[in-house]
């Protein structure tokens, strides 16, 4: 299971914070690194984060992940997007969840010869299956609600999806109770994506379910010490070495 950290548009459309962003993913023990990059109607200047960032940074940022030996990754939903970004070789292809509908966009990132994880936000089972179906199984799943409310997230689609569809699915997280990640790994989900922030005293686009990249190491290392608690499912005759200790004489203790 890999974990894949989203700067999103966390950036605050700050090409400084978006290069610190992937300098500091680097020294994490995340496995791979996403940017996002929007139509460019989006970038209407009305806020921080819709402003755009240049073709370089995204070429630097790309530089300083890849130089990490993680993976970089591009979040997009428009061919034309992808069109002119393909050069930056990603290692990976996010498709937001809008971009579901476009077999265009979709063919194109999967003749990149790159992995593509589709974002299913937005779409039933019989959508996702159709997709799958269309593309042979060439495709990875991402799913996620687009929820911030913990009885919304539904988890037990992660498992379904993979076996309706034969495809990988992976997990997205929108809701705003980080502990969900931990209760996601018995699913195997093929990584977990999440955003992440530079601090939690900054309103960010997607900042409450966003991790502070100071608490990111112990939020993994908390995801992998639980993780032993699954084991393989195979019932033993097993006693507990607590309990062969107790039972020993004095002497050999």
């Amino acid at each position: 299971m890999e974990y894949i950290a989203e700067i999103g548009l966390n950036h605050l459309g700050s090409e400084e914070l978006a290069i610190k962003y992937c300098q500091m993913l680097s020294e994490t023990k995340i496995d791979g690194v996403t940017l996002q990059i929007r139509e460019g109607e989006f970038y209407d200047k009305s806020t921080p984060f819709k402003l755009p960032l240049t073709k370089d940074c995204y070429s630097r940022c790309s530089e300083i992940v890849k130089a990490s030996t993680k993976s970089f990754g591009l979040a997009i939903a428009n061919l034309e997007i992808a069109e002119l970004y393909k050069d930056l070789l990603p290692d990976f292809w996010k498709v937001l969840s809008w971009g579901i509908k476009d077999s265009s966009l979709i063919n194109f990132l999967i003749n990149t010869d790159q992995p593509v994880h589709i974002s299913t936000g937005i779409s039933d089972m019989k959508e996702i299956v159709s997709v799958a179906e269309e593309f042979n199984q060439k495709v990875n799943f991402i799913h996620t609600q687009l929820s911030t409310d913990l009885e919304d997230v539904n988890l037990s689609a992660i498992a379904t999806m993979r076996q309706a569809t034969g495809c990988l699915v992976s997990f997205g997280l929108h809701c705003n109770n980080i502990d969900v990640l931990s209760v996601a790994v018995p699913f195997k989900p093929k990584a977990l994506f999440f955003y992440i922030k530079e601090s939690d005293d900054t309103d960010y686009p997607d900042g409450s379910y966003a991790i502070s990249l100071s608490s990111l190491d112990g939020t993994i290392d908390k995801i992998n010490l639980l993780s032993n608690s699954i084991g393989d499912g195979v019932k033993t005759n097993f006693t507990p070495k607590t309990l062969i200790d107790e039972n020993k004489p004095d002497a050999l203790k």
